[in-house]
């Protein structure tokens, strides 16, 4: 084994964005007061599947009335969502309460493959009310495709920038298969870096089982065996790996994996030399 100090920590950590992503502090509610209106959040995001989602924008009123109460709002132009990538509804608060609801829906089909667009809202008053104050009127709503994540379609495959491809310009391939018990087998991770800077060659090497959490898009691989090599003519200890990772975009299938080599209980991840395994790669269609 090559006289090497391996040294490391990896931490990934998955960040799931929720609908309502910043709520406002509501108003102090005296109904006998002038009247303030405001979104309950200033920031929502609508992860859209195939068959369309939707969500409750809520404006709260700090005054009843005995009757329903039409909310103005536009569209701001800065917005990038197009009209037929979103649908919003009539937003009313209805008598004798404070809060009304605004439906907004997304349009898979008028959505982008990759990326995202906003809609941008501001309240602009309240039908037959010309005393109303508004705080906090602008709300930012972000749409994007949601596809559902099928193993199969996850077999082939994949290429993309490699580890250490900021330094070292390296790129990848890499391919899945499944097995005749359902699991998704991957294989071809960092094999550049393996051969090209580490500088050993492959003698075996068994594909790993690659974990998808369909739900989240989170990414494993437990640590089981990946290469046999050898150095200079010298065999080696053999090389498990482990990895973790997750789905960057489940519509044109690109993910990013961050592998793990263990060589007799040390891990070698990248970070001894300044940079982290990273790889990132999309499925070849």
């Amino acid at each position: 084994m090559k006289n090497i100090i391996y040294k490391g920590v990896f931490l990934l950590s998955v960040l799931f964005m929720v609908t309502s992503c910043e709520q406002n502090e509501i108003p102090q509610i005296d109904a006998n007061g002038p009247t303030l209106a405001q979104f309950s959040s200033t920031s929502a995001v609508l992860a859209t599947p195939e068959e369309g989602a939707s969500t409750q924008v809520e404006v709260v009123l700090t005054t009843k009335s005995s009757t329903d109460r039409v909310i103005n709002f536009e569209v701001d132009p800065s917005s990038t969502a197009t009209s037929d990538q979103y649908t919003v509804g009539q937003l009313i608060v209805p008598a004798n309460s404070y809060l009304g609801t605004l439906d907004v829906s997304g349009n898979f089909n008028a959505l982008p493959e990759s990326g995202s667009r906003n809609l941008i809202l501001n309240l602009t008053g309240v039908d037959g009310n010309s005393d109303i104050f508004l705080a906090n009127s602008t709300l930012n709503i972000e749409f994007f495709r949601k596809c559902a994540i099928v193993l199969e379609d996850f077999v082939g495959t994949w290429s993309g920038t490699g580890s250490w491809s900021e330094s070292d310009g390296y790129t990848t391939e890499v391919v899945t298969t499944i097995d005749e018990n359902g699991d998704l087998y991957i294989n071809g991770l960092a094999f550049q870096w393996f051969t090209g800077w580490w500088g050993e060659v492959i003698v075996t090497n068994d594909p790993v089982k690659l974990n998808v959490d369909e739900e989240t898009g989170a990414l494993t691989i437990d640590e089981q065996f990946y290469i046999t090599s050898s150095y200079n003519g010298a065999v080696q200890d053999p090389y498990n790996l482990k990895a973790t990772g997750m789905v960057l975009n489940s519509c044109n299938k690109t993910i990013q994996i961050y592998p793990v080599f263990v060589q007799g209980g040390n891990a070698i991840d990248g970070t001894a030399w300044g940079d982290r395994f990273v790889e990132t790669i999309t499925l070849d269609q």
